[in-house]
């Protein structure tokens, strides 16, 4: 995969985080997953349980989404999960603070998640790369948990930039998403390849932004990582 990288001569590697450099598997529809929420409601007088919680979550977050869509100026907006877990306790008769909120989402994410770790060869390509080029992240994400992920891996420092699509409010595919990024960093297209594993948002998005795209299938690091090219 270097090999074909290096056949690029690009000064700035744009990856995305989840699948990409991290394999990572939750399960948001179990009841064990919910059993700390639960709690963490109970402990406010919201009563609760593992499957309404549920239910709860995949209708707040399609009603939130809903309204994102029906007033954002953007193409692919971006909700903050804070927001589902506050919704979450509205509708069960209660009401959490934003920092209660956080805490809520972290505790959720902690209790889905089954798998969580780097690809092999992640770091020593990321390394490679930083020796000619710039890296950067540019993540469909939400910052309340994905940032401490990023940093429990030890490999925040390896980037020159970070953009989690929460802190935006829009996401990839959107073009906003991809401006944000090029205008904050002052990055020149024909110098950048986006590195990704989801054909439609990291893809398309990248190739109708005008840049060149390595689909990353299995993972950045793996041997087989393809280029493909997006008509």
């Amino acid at each position: 995969m270097l090999d074909l990288m290096y056949n690029y001569s690009m000064k700035n590697f744009v990856f995305d985080f989840y699948n990409t450099l991290v394999d990572i598997r939750t399960d948001e529809h179990s009841e064990e997953s919910w059993q700390g929420v639960v709690a963490f409601f109970a402990e406010r007088g919201i009563e609760a349980d593992p499957q309404k919680l549920i239910a709860l979550y995949d209708e707040c977050w399609s009603s939130y989404l809903f309204d994102l869509k029906e007033t954002s100026k953007y193409d692919y907006p971006e909700g903050d999960i804070t927001e589902v877990y506050k919704r979450m306790a509205i509708t069960l008769g209660g009401a959490l603070s934003d920092k209660e909120a956080a805490l809520c989402a972290q505790i959720a994410r902690r209790d889905s998640m089954r798998k969580f770790c780097l690809f092999d060869g992640t770091v020593e390509l990321l390394k490679t790369l930083k020796r000619t080029s710039k890296l950067y992240l540019l993540s469909n994400a939400q910052s309340v948990f994905t940032m401490d992920e990023i940093n429990s891996l030890g490999i925040a420092d390896l980037f020159d930039g970070i953009m989690l699509s929460s802190d935006y409010g829009c996401r990839k595919p959107d073009k906003a998403f991809f401006d944000c990024l090029f205008k904050k960093y002052g990055l020149r297209r024909r110098d950048t390849v986006m590195v990704g594993d989801d054909i439609e948002s990291d893809g398309k998005g990248a190739t109708a932004y005008g840049l060149r795209y390595v689909y990353a299938g299995g993972g950045a690091a793996a041997h087989r990582v393809e280029i493909i090219t997006l008509k």
